[in-house]
Order: C-alpha cells, then structure tokens, then sequence
C-alpha cells in the first residue's frame, strides 16, 4: 500500500518537474517557481521535510 502511493507521488512530481521546466522556458525561472510551489501545496508535499 505504501509502495503504491510512493510511487504515485513520484509520478505527480515528475510531472510538476516537467510542466514546470516547460513554464520557465516559456516565461520566466520565478512564474514556473511559483506555479511549482502551488501545485506541491495543493498535492500537501513540504520538501524541506520529506516525511
């Protein structure tokens, strides 16, 4: 069960990873931080704690 999620999450990171990269070049490095931040909120992810 744990493994399932573990591996969901990674996915939904590497997709902010990707969109986000893809909004920097499109924009700007702060708009795709921010929009970055925004989803890793929403999805309740604190990466300066990884528990």
């Amino acid at each position: 069960m744990e493994s399932r999620k573990a591996r969901e999450q990674s996915k939904q990171l590497l997709e902010i990873a990707k969109t986000g990269v893809e909004r920097a070049i499109k924009t700007d490095e702060a708009t795709a931080t921010a929009w970055i931040n925004q989803q890793l909120e929403a999805l309740e992810i604190n990466l300066s704690n990884p528990n």
